[in-house]
């Protein structure tokens, strides 16, 4: 099963192929701004290089967010686009999951997501590592930490919960790999086929400001 993920809603763009559980090829450009004009070239470029072409392509996968909202709603257009062009299967994930999914114990883990403003997305995974002490929202870094109790943190604004901790963007390399053996009974499978609707978390700025 010949799968395409990306990611272009955070603090840069990713991609990764992979088939039937084996990875074949990523591309990763750090940006703080310019994804809807790179996307597009880049995924042309990560086929080209791996003798894939379009047609070729049976599962795509992208983030829903959150993120900033012109990464979120470009994600979704191009993976649908793509999808209804070669014929593939979307699949659309919150990054909170693939963070979860990626981690080898979920037990107190806290995950930050960076929303470019004083407030981090965040979800907190109780000490069963099954349950969540903490539903995704939005929060700032004081907040969290004087109000929910984590072992242990990850995700792009990792280091504001905790200071040494390394912030890390979503793994779509663990994401393409994923998608290409995904179980068709599986939960994952039925929870994300076909799946567009967003993950915004906080409302769109209006008034002359630009959203991110």
């Amino acid at each position: 099963m010949l799968s395409l993920a990306f990611e272009c809603a955070g603090q840069g763009l990713s991609a990764a192929l992979a088939v039937d559980g084996k990875l074949v090829g990523t591309i990763q450009q750090p940006m703080d701004r310019g994804q809807p004009a790179a996307l597009l070239p880049a995924l042309h470029d990560l086929l080209k290089s791996n003798g894939v072409s379009g047609s070729d392509l049976q599962r795509i996968g992208c983030t829903l967010g959150p993120g900033g909202f012109t990464g979120i709603r470009l994600g979704i257009s191009a993976g649908l686009g793509l999808a209804r062009a070669t014929g593939a299967e979307f699949f659309g994930f919150s990054a909170f999951d693939i963070y979860a999914l990626s981690a080898e114990n979920r037990t107190g883990l806290a995950i930050a997501i960076e929303s470019r403003r004083a407030e981090v997305f965040v979800r907190v995974y109780d000490e069963t590592g099954e349950g969540l002490a903490l539903e995704d929202t939005i929060m700032t870094p004081e907040a969290i930490v004087g109000s929910t109790a984590f072992s242990k943190v990850r995700g792009s604004a990792a280091s504001k919960l905790r200071d040494i901790a390394t912030n890390e963007e979503p793994d779509m390399a663990f994401f393409a790999v994923l998608l290409s053996k995904l179980d068709e009974n599986s939960p994952i499978f039925q929870k994300t086929r076909g799946q567009i609707a967003p993950l915004y978390l906080r409302a769109p700025e209006i008034g002359g400001k630009t959203t991110a």
